[in-house]
């Protein structure tokens, strides 16, 4: 047993030798510039989709007078970016309504940053007008232009 015990100890000692190499070198060389060098050859990229709506803008009904995505921001990425709109496009303010119908309704804004205040889905299109027409006129009107099929314009027939 003393031979069994003789050998385990030098295989010790063997791993011992290989474990106390030394000191450590760097084998990397520095950049030309004198910067490190990327510990990571590939480093990863990772892209998100930032959320956005697709946006028909009209004034007093005509147009559309742009269609332009726009992206969308808040903690959530839920809200639209009115203030940018109206500044980008000489506006006091905007209304969303429903192309065919004569409803809308103002998009109201945060005073400080500028965001709506309801929410929006990303891939949304939203139809929004700055200075809506107001009367019967804009009704036909838009019925007209979104249904395409439309006899009757201003009230005389066509």
């Amino acid at each position: 047993m003393s031979s069994a015990g003789e050998n385990l100890t030098e295989m010790e000692k063997e791993k011992k030798n290989d474990n106390e190499i030394g000191e450590i070198e760097e084998t990397a060389v520095a950049s030309s510039d004198g910067s490190s060098p990327n510990r990571n050859p590939s480093p990863k990229t990772v892209r998100t989709k930032v959320p956005e709506v697709e946006v028909h803008l009209f004034r007093r009904g005509k147009g559309p007078i742009a269609v332009f995505k726009s992206s969308l921001g808040g903690w959530d990425q839920d809200q639209l970016e009115v203030r940018d709109i109206l500044d980008k496009y000489g506006l006091k303010s905007l209304f969303a309504f429903t192309p065919g119908s004569c409803r809308g309704v103002p998009i109201r804004f945060h005073p400080r940053n500028g965001r709506s205040m309801l929410p929006y889905k990303d891939g949304s299109v939203l139809y929004v007008d700055g200075e809506p027409k107001v009367g019967i006129e804009m009704c036909v009107w838009l019925k007209c232009e979104f249904e395409m099929n439309c006899d009757i314009v201003n009230g005389v027939n066509i």
